[in-house]
């Protein structure tokens, strides 16, 4: 099954699919009802309404009345302008996730490869993502390399 770009129908797919992913990842989902599915309802809405030329989705599967197999998104982030990339755009790839059952069928490999086609077509050619540990050899097949700075996180209570 090819990549298709999700629709305003897939969003209780992708929100099912983020819970699987936050499972995978050691992050309790909570339950159906917990307030971030909510939220990431709208979060969803506005980046695959069409509403947003700076952000896709892909996915796979999720025909009439059947769950989605895989998705990926990617949007454009504004960094400084420096010489290697004059406009200051790099491209970001984040929601990988593959169901359970669907996993080991070249579902994310598609979907890498067409987000990082969307964001070439703009004139973006700079790619970064963060990988779990399970994802690094899909990213490493697609040509994603180690990055030069290592990534820090700083997480500040309320």
């Amino acid at each position: 099954m090819q990549p298709r770009t999700a629709t305003t129908a897939d969003i209780p797919e992708l929100i099912r699919l983020r819970a699987t992913a936050l499972d995978a990842l050691g992050v309790d989902p909570g339950p159906a009802d917990a307030p971030w599915r909510d939220i990431a309802r709208g979060w969803f809405a506005e980046r695959v309404s069409g509403g947003r030329a700076d952000c896709t989705c892909l996915v796979v599967g999720g025909g009439p009345g059947e769950p989605l197999c895989a998705a990926g998104m990617a949007w454009v982030t504004y960094h400084l302008p420096g010489p290697r990339w004059p406009d200051g755009r790099r491209g970001y790839i984040d929601g990988m996730v593959t169901d359970t059952a669907a996993r080991g069928q070249g579902h994310a490999g598609r979907i890498v490869a067409g987000l990082v086609d969307w964001l070439n077509a703009l004139g973006v050619h700079y790619v970064q993502l963060h990988a779990s540990s399970a994802g690094e050899p899909v990213y490493r097949t697609a040509g994603f390399t180690a990055a030069q700075y290592p990534g820090m996180d700083l997480i500040t209570t309320p």
